[in-house]
C-alpha cells in the first residue's frame, strides 16, 4: 500500500471518528437535559426557581448529582 493511499485511509478513519463522536456527544447532552426535566417534575416546585431565587441549596445539589450521574451512566454505555 502507497503513501497516498494509506493517507486517505487516515483521513477516512478519522472523519468517521469525528462524525460518530459529534453524534453520541448530542445525544449524550439531549438524554442529560431530558432527566432533568424528569428530576424537575419528581421534585415538587420548579427546580430552577428553588435554586435562583430561593438560594436553596440542597436542591441544587440533587439537580448536579443526578446530572452527573446520568452522564457518567451515559458515557459508559457509549464506551462500553
Amino acid at each position: 500500500m502507497d503513501f497516498l493511499n494509506l493517507t486517505i485511509l487516515l483521513v477516512a478513519n478519522f472523519s468517521e471518528g469525528i462524525i460518530s463522536t459529534l453524534a453520541y456527544s448530542f445525544l449524550g447532552i439531549v438524554v442529560a437535559v431530558i432527566s432533568y426535566f424528569i428530576v424537575d417534575l419528581i421534585i415538587p416546585g420548579k427546580m430552577g426557581k428553588q435554586i435562583g431565587e430561593d438560594q436553596n441549596v440542597a436542591i441544587a445539589i440533587v439537580a448536579g448529582a443526578t446530572i452527573l450521574g446520568i452522564c457518567i451512566i451515559i458515557a459508559a454505555s457509549i464506551v462500553g
